[in-house]
């Protein structure tokens, strides 16, 4: 990543009044110290504990953190294309706000698009987590592998990084319902991006609450076996959602 690239960092969030000061002042400072241009922007989706003021009182201190606010929530797809819509980065991060991701890491993955590649997608290692969330994952990534194709190992990895020409195409042609951010990867490789993995470090969630569930992986499954039948029957020659 070059110097005088301008880095946008989207994170949704809900609930997370207890990690945002950390994640916030940790990812200023991880790009301050790479000397790049940066906005974090952060889209509190309809939360009822104190996210949007917490986060708001840091963006008084920092005018590269915005802040956008859902009136009620309506899910971490839409949030995120709150946030990509307000991107001005050349390159766009898309992190959540639990702090299970390290930002810390942010440089590794804004590095690999230097070589010639689109997207880099965060790959976990859940070898030592037993949680409903490292279940969960694996079996998505399962089903999503062998209805879908492809070789990417962690599609649902909520750690990300786009070329804005990649989030633009997405905005353009993604019919943003809910549960679609699931799917982000699996469209990439449709639309012919170049994905590269990027090994990620995942921490246990320190406060808050998980939002995974197994409800969460029946309504994933279903969406999933629409995109695959659309696939199929459209034999790739249109966007499947």
């Amino acid at each position: 990543m070059s110097a005088s690239s301008h880095v946008s960092v989207v994170v949704p969030a809900y609930n997370e009044e207890g990690n945002i000061p950390v994640l916030l002042e940790k990812t200023a400072k991880v790009l301050e110290k790479q000397h790049a241009d940066y906005e974090i922007i952060l889209v509190d989706d309809g939360s009822t504990d104190e996210t949007f003021s917490v986060a708001a009182k840091l963006a008084s201190k920092n005018g590269k953190i915005s802040i956008f606010k859902h009136s009620s929530k309506r899910g971490k797809s839409l949030s995120l294309k709150t946030g990509f819509s307000h991107c001005k980065g050349e390159v766009i991060v898309m992190m959540d706000a639990d702090l299970q991701y390290d930002p810390g890491e942010i440089p590794v993955l804004l590095n690999v698009l230097e070589k010639e590649y689109d997207v880099a997608n965060g790959w976990r290692d859940f070898s030592k987590y037993l949680s409903d969330k490292a279940t969960i994952s694996r079996i998505y990534n399962y089903f999503t592998k062998g209805l879908i194709g492809g070789n990417v190992h962690d599609l649902n990895c909520g750690f990300k990084v786009f070329r804005r020409s990649v989030v633009e195409d997405l905005l353009k042609k993604i019919n943003w319902r809910r549960g679609v951010h699931r799917y982000l990867i699996s469209i990439c490789k449709f639309l012919g991006y170049r994905i590269a993995e990027v090994k990620v470090s995942l921490n246990p969630r320190v406060t808050g609450r998980s939002k995974y569930s197994f409800s969460r992986l029946i309504e994933g499954t279903s969406l999933l076996f629409l995109l695959f039948l659309k696939i199929r029957v459209l034999n790739k020659r249109a966007i499947p959602l």
